[in-house]
């Protein structure tokens, strides 16, 4: 009876607060296969909303029936673990924890216990419901990613995001033994990739896209190319993400109307992460990287994490010699009751080939930048259903550079030919810093549900007027040791050069509404552009006028099935146009000049299913985008800058397809298709057209696990990627090309070898981008690499 009384007044004091938050929680449908328990339970908490903590060791060698139809969450654990003898305990400070069930109580009925468990659960998921936490999801597994942060400043499962948003995950990066950030975007549809040295660039749908690291800018990226995000080391990466349109709210700030590459970083972690890598291949490539996390105390409130990376490609593509690059980023983060933060540094080195331009005099040449950054996440849950999150950062580059610049010639393409080449040096120093702050919250009106979300991100940038030394013209061949090295001796600021600064606002108020079927997203930002220079022989101060734009993002998508969505959506952005230094427009003082923005303009429309009990997911889309009100001009002899008008707009349209997953246990697949048609706005009297894409563009990379006991650790992969021919700016054609490339691998526990060939069959490959006036790129022959990890 003691026993009893003491149940009865326990249960008294908690069941009321349970059964109202038990009330407001509805159950969900699931349509999850049977299959590994690890990756069943990793679509359940996204499409639960809930968060999972468990020993990697208990779920090993376990499967789980799978889950078909309605239930309320507690229920819809205990049919995924049944059988696993595994039960999921509710944590008090929110979340979920996987252990070994416990020998039945002898006294208490399985109903009755039963029965608590899913009361005392759906109280707790509510809570976190409610609060609509901010964090990062959770790591992706395999090809495919259930959700995504990016596209809404929280994690919302992909199913339900009215975009093409297409990810890509570590797991897809390793399998295919990319070598760079722009090696790892080549399967997804839309993407080309300029890869010029220290120039390189992505363009999506045809248009220039800019990129961000965690949703913020990095540094003075909108300045400076030696600091942009595409040279993030892959061994930093957690993942990319790739959206679609012209959403400058999310960009906070100016972008052309083709989409956006958001990249997330890797974050401290309690679980142990010890994991060495190193690889060698073709042309003297050599890479090491080593990645370590874990808790630094007990009760796993400190985590920390280090990457550190190291590569030099002594015969780099396009004949430049020693592309170097070192990196380090230490981080520290902390979590417990409803505050989670995390801070971290980082130091970047790097070597690239000064925009791609002439041969270097010695071995040294080239540009370098060295980049030092810092960064902060906070994240508070303030009660009553609301959240607040700060994150910023902070970048300091340098850079200086030695090359030649040689006159192009035809006559001789083995680079034995003789031609005019120049030497040039410079340096510059520039540094940004980014923050963002936003409030978030979820409430219901009725029986609509709301995740409202309202928020203001600044940027600057800063970038002194370069120091540049240009010698005397030498004759010489494309052989780099025909060159003297190039002198840095008397630097000083380029004539009519300034110091310049860049700033942007955005304020921005998001909802998502779901009702039934339906999901909303209305997106609304307010974002001003403003820049200034600093003339570096007069010392004049050119203020200019910032430069305001409303924009927008408004997405609905209705759930047809389980499987499948349908959905459109409209997005605007802009770009602001500035004249970077030199005499004024139509005899102006000299200075900057910020006239009005661009405007860009992009609408879709699609689909989503889920395939395989939601291992697979298939998106395809239909767009249009337009960018308009592009000033262009001529610059006379006097070299004073005169406005001729606006350009006729630039139009890119065509469909899309992208496909991630695993079809099958032990097969991943990740695969595209895109046509594009682009017509780039230019003036009447352009004698041709340049097409700059290709209109057709796919590819796919498959791997597979053997499963056969006998062959349990061995795997193979399999890609190859195609498009057709397209037009460059020298009204020369670019043919179409094909491409395979390869792998043989073996894991174990602890480490892991794989063996890859690339452009199996030696073809010679062009760049898919043509630029204006740089023109196609091209990209590397046959190539060989050999990849170990070991984990300890």
């Amino acid at each position: 009876m003691h026993v009893a009384c003491c149940f009865l007044v326990s249960a008294g004091s908690i069941v009321p607060q349970q059964a109202w938050a038990q009330a407001g929680q509805p159950a969900k449908d699931y349509s999850i296969a049977g299959g590994k328990l690890n990756q069943a339970l990793a679509v359940f908490a996204v499409k639960a909303g809930i968060s999972l903590a468990y020993d990697a060791a208990l779920l090993q060698d376990k499967y789980s029936p799978g889950l078909a139809g309605r239930y309320p969450v507690a229920e819809a654990l205990a049919r995924l673990l049944n059988g696993t003898g595994l039960e999921a305990a509710a944590k008090a400070e929110g979340g979920y924890l996987l252990r070994v069930t416990p020998p039945a109580p002898p006294v208490a009925s399985a109903a009755a216990v039963a029965e608590k468990a899913a009361a005392r659960e759906d109280t707790l998921l509510m809570a976190m419901t409610v609060t609509g936490t901010t964090e990062a999801p959770e790591p992706a597994q395999g090809f495919a990613a259930a959700s995504s942060s990016s596209a809404t400043r929280g994690d919302t499962p992909l199913s339900e995001i009215a975009q093409s948003v297409q990810v890509v995950t570590k797991d897809v990066m390793a399998s295919q033994q990319a070598q760079s950030l722009l090696d790892a975007l080549h399967d997804v549809s839309g993407v080309n990739i300029y890869n010029r040295g220290v120039d390189s660039a992505i363009y999506i749908r045809g248009f220039a896209a800019p990129s961000r690291i965690n949703g913020l800018e990095q540094g003075p990226s909108p300045i400076d190319n030696a600091s942009s995000p595409l040279h993030t080391p892959l061994a930093a990466i957690e993942r990319i993400d790739v959206l679609k349109g012209a959403d400058s709210i999310i960009a906070n700030g100016q972008m052309q109307p083709g989409g956006l590459a958001n990249i997330i970083t890797k974050r401290p972690q309690a679980e142990a992460v010890r994991e060495l890598t190193l690889e060698a291949g073709s042309y003297g490539h050599q890479r090491m990287t080593l990645d370590l996390a874990g808790a630094l105390s007990e009760d796993q409130a400190w985590t920390h994490r280090l990457i550190l990376s190291g590569n030099r490609d002594p015969n780099a593509t396009g004949r430049y010699d020693s592309e170097r690059e070192v990196y380090a980023a230490p981080s520290l983060g902390f979590s417990h009751g409803d505050t989670t933060a995390v801070v971290g540094l980082s130091y970047q080195r790097n070597q690239h080939a000064s925009g791609g331009f002439g041969p270097l005099g010695a071995v040294d040449d080239g540009t370098r930048s060295t980049s030092l950054g810092a960064s902060y996440d906070l994240q508070q849950k303030l009660g009553g259903g609301w959240s607040w999150q700060s994150k910023g950062n902070y970048m300091k580059t340098q850079v200086s550079f030695e090359s030649y610049y040689c006159a192009q010639s035809k006559a001789d393409s083995s680079g034995a030919a003789m031609r005019g080449c120049q030497p040039q040096a410079g340096e510059a120093t520039s540094y940004g810093w980014n923050v963002e702050n936003s409030v978030r919250g979820s409430f219901f009106t009725g029986p609509v549900k709301h995740v409202v979300l309202a928020g203001v991100a600044f940027h600057h940038s800063w970038r002194a007027a370069p120091q540049i030394e240009i010698g005397d013209s030498v004759m010489a061949s494309l052989s780099a040791d025909s060159l003297p090295e190039v002198s840095q001796s008397s630097l000083a600021p380029w004539p009519d050069s300034s110091s310049q600064s860049y700033n942007t606002s955005n304020w921005f108020l998001q909802d998502q509404l779901s009702w039934r079927r339906w999901h909303l997203l209305a997106n609304l930002g307010y974002t001003k552009a403003w820049s200034h220079s600093i003339d570096a022989q007069s010392g004049d101060d050119t203020a200019l006028h910032p430069r305001s734009k409303p924009v927008y993002n408004i997405g609905l998508a209705y759930q047809l099935t389980d499987s499948m969505m349908v959905y459109v959506n409209q997005q605007k952005s802009f770009v602001l146009q500035a004249q970077a230094s030199g005499p004024g427009p139509n005899g102006g003082p000299a200075g900057i000049y910020n006239f009005p923005a661009t405007e860009g303009k992009s609408i879709e429309a699609g689909l989503k299913l889920n395939l395989f009990g939601e291992r697979l997911l298939l998106t395809a889309s239909a767009f249009r985008a337009t960018h308009s009100k592009v000033l262009y001009g001529e610059v006379d002899d006097a070299g004073v800058t005169r406005l001729l008008g606006s350009l006729p707009p630039t139009v890119s349209y065509g469909t899309e397809l992208d496909v991630a997953g695993s079809p099958a246990p032990g097969w991943n697949l990740i695969a595209s298709y895109s046509y594009t048609g682009f017509k780039a706005g230019q003036p009447s009297d352009f004698s041709f057209a340049v097409d700059r894409v290709a209109r057709h563009q796919a590819s796919f990379w498959s791997s597979y696990d053997l499963q056969s006991p006998g062959w349990r650790g061995w795997g193979y992969g399999l890609g190859m990627s195609s498009r057709g021919g397209y037009r460059n700016i020298n009204d020369d054609y670019m043919g179409g090309q094909f491409s395979t490339d390869a792998n043989l691998r073996y894991k174990s526990r602890l480490w892991s070898l794989t063996l890859g060939m690339r452009n199996i069959f030696d073809r010679k490959l062009y760049g898919s981008f043509a630029s204006i006036p740089e023109g196609s790129g091209f990209e590397q022959g046959r190539t060989v690499v050999l990849t170990g990890r070991y984990n300890f």
